[in-house]
């Protein structure tokens, strides 16, 4: 005869706290944790009914009319619909807009390659490198029967993701190579150059740095030879960068175990294949969460080149609401911006996240 115990009939008793017990341990602590639970839902109450009823319940249809908006106390989407364009590509040519859009999905396709597409380090240097020649192509014209657009005209979303991505993916390689540089001890001026080098940048603002990659960089450009003010604060902003990606680097460097070189020297391996096959591979892991935070961080600062003049999507969105009869929809236009900064940013890091957790695997 086979009894059954009454404890497996319906829900064990112990899960019928487990809930409560959660919230106990997580939520209401001590003192101190209960206050600021209690603060949050309260914030969270007032808010997000406030938040769901500007953006839907009082807010005027996409396909609305603009003169609705006036007596509306939500958001007025047709603002949207108007100035999207000129959000997200501002002032270059409006019939030649689908090549600035063109080459902003480019850009996109490139990081994807990055998250999705597995291969070979010289494959993906080459195809960013191809990348990089369409989108200036692209954009600039003069080719291909393109007409040509001067960079004074490049605003928005391209302008943006030029710099972002090409300035972050052309600093991270030259942060490998100081972090390398300070990291060793067999070359100590090259040790020290690269020291100086890495805490000259980071003992100064980015915005100073911007005014050097404008006003001092085509300075120093052999005679004859002109930088255009966009090319130049990318540089500026590789530089900047540079410096980051470096200690970040270096930092994984120094939790390496000695072990792992002199294992690496007993096999005869030289400098470079040593480097790149064992070194590298390790210290990046160990340095991803700060890799990661130096690379969203990069991301956002990007907006600053607004001060030196160069239109980002930030500065088409103020484009955008500073036409006098849409003046009253700033709002909408940065939330339009907020929202892109927000999925972009939540993507790389839920990549991180993953390949962190693909490291503890």
């Amino acid at each position: 005869m086979i009894h059954r115990s009454n404890n497996h009939i319906g829900t064990p008793p112990e899960a019928e706290f487990c809930v409560f017990g959660w919230m106990r341990k997580n939520l209401f602590r001590n003192t101190f944790d209960s206050i600021v639970t209690i603060s949050v839902v309260l914030f969270l109450v007032w808010i997000v009914p406030a938040v769901f009823s500007w953006m839907f319940l009082d807010a005027v249809g996409f396909s609305g009319d603009e003169a609705l908006c006036r007596s509306s106390d939500g958001a007025c989407w047709p603002f949207m619909r108007e100035k999207a364009r000129l959000i997200l590509f501002g002032t270059y040519p409006y019939d030649q807009q689908w090549r600035a859009a063109l080459a902003s999905v480019l850009v996109i396709g490139l990081v994807a390659t990055l998250i999705f597409k597995r291969m070979r380090v010289k494959w993906m240097v080459l195809l960013w490198a191809v990348g990089a020649a369409v989108f200036v192509g692209l954009m600039f014209g003069n080719v291909m029967g393109l007409p040509a657009v001067q960079t004074v005209k490049w605003n928005g979303l391209p302008v943006f993701l030029l710099l972002s991505v090409f300035s972050l993916a052309a600093a991270f390689p030259l942060g490998i190579l100081l972090a390398l540089a300070r990291h060793q001890n067999n070359y100590q001026l090259l040790k020290n150059l690269a020291a100086g080098y890495i805490e000259l940048i980071r003992g100064v603002p980015l915005l100073m740095v911007l005014f050097m990659g404008l006003f001092v960089l085509p300075m120093v450009m052999p005679r004859g030879f002109f930088l255009e003010p966009l090319f130049a604060i990318l540089i500026a902003l590789m530089l900047f960068h540079a410096a980051y990606f470096a200690e970040d680097i270096r930092g994984g460097l120094q939790t390496l175990e000695s072990g792992q070189v002199e294992a690496a020297d007993s096999l005869g391996l030289s400098y470079w294949p040593k480097v790149l096959l064992i070194v590298l591979p390790q210290a990046i892991k160990q340095s991803l969460p700060a890799i990661f935070n130096t690379l969203i961080g990069g991301y956002k600062d990007t907006s600053l080149v607004i001060i030196v003049g160069i239109h980002d999507i930030i500065s088409t969105a103020k484009m955008a609401y500073s036409d006098p009869d849409w003046q009253r929809y700033g709002l909408e236009a940065y939330f339009f911006v907020g929202i892109w900064y927000f999925c972009s940013c939540w993507c790389l890091s839920a990549y991180g996240r993953h390949l962190e957790k693909k490291q503890d695997n």
